[in-house]
C-alpha cells in the first residue's frame, strides 16, 4: 500500500502534537493555541515575550485571547525552531525579514565589463587616471559588486560540474 504525501503529512503532525487544521473561530483561548501548535503553554507565553508580533488581547477576567494570525505565527515559529534548527533570535529575526534564496538566473552577464544584477546593470571600465571604475559612488557598493561578480563565478563553476 503506497502512502500520499498528505498522508506523510498528516501522521507527522499526530507524532509532533500537532492538530493539523485551524477552526474557524475568532479567538482562541491559550490552551487550544497550545494544542494547535503542539507545545505547552508556557513555550507559547515566552515565545510571545520574544516575538513582538505576538501581542494577545485579554478577556474581561485577563486571559490570553490569541487570533487566527497568532496561531499561524506560533506554528511558523514552532516550525523554525524544532524543523529547520533556528533559534529563537534567528526566527524572529527570519520572521521580519523574510530571506529570498539566489537564483542563478537573478545573475547575468550581458555584454563584457557589464553585469546585470536583479534588474540592476553597472558598468566597469578605466576611469581617466587609470583606475577601474565600477560605476558605483560609495566604496560599500563596490564591495557589493566584487561579492556579485565572486557569485557569478561559482554560479558558471557550478554550472560546468554539473
Amino acid at each position: 500500500m503506497a502512502t500520499t504525501r498528505s498522508q506523510m503529512t498528516r501522521s507527522s503532525k499526530a507524532e509532533s502534537g500537532i492538530s493539523s487544521d485551524i477552526p474557524d473561530k475568532l479567538y482562541f483561548k491559550i490552551g487550544e493555541v497550545s494544542h494547535l501548535v503542539g507545545v505547552q503553554p508556557h513555550v507559547l507565553r515566552y515565545w510571545e515575550k520574544e516575538v513582538a508580533a505576538i501581542r494577545p488581547g485579554k478577556t474581561a477576567s485577563n486571559q490570553r485571547r490569541y487570533r487566527r494570525k497568532d496561531v499561524e505565527l506560533f506554528r511558523e515559529i514552532r516550525r523554525l525552531l524544532y524543523e529547520e534548527k533556528y533559534t529563537l533570535a534567528g526566527a524572529r529575526k527570519r520572521l521580519t525579514t523574510p530571506e529570498k534564496p539566489i537564483e542563478p538566473e537573478d545573475f547575468e552577464v550581458s555584454a563584457p565589463g557589464r553585469i546585470a544584477v536583479m534588474g540592476e546593470s553597472h558598468g566597469a571600465g578605466l576611469s581617466s587616471d587609470g583606475q577601474m571604475n565600477l560605476g558605483f559612488h560609495s566604496p560599500t557598493e563596490e564591495r557589493l559588486e566584487r561579492v556579485r561578480e565572486g557569485l557569478l563565478e561559482l554560479i558558471a563553476i557550478s554550472a560546468e560540474d554539473a
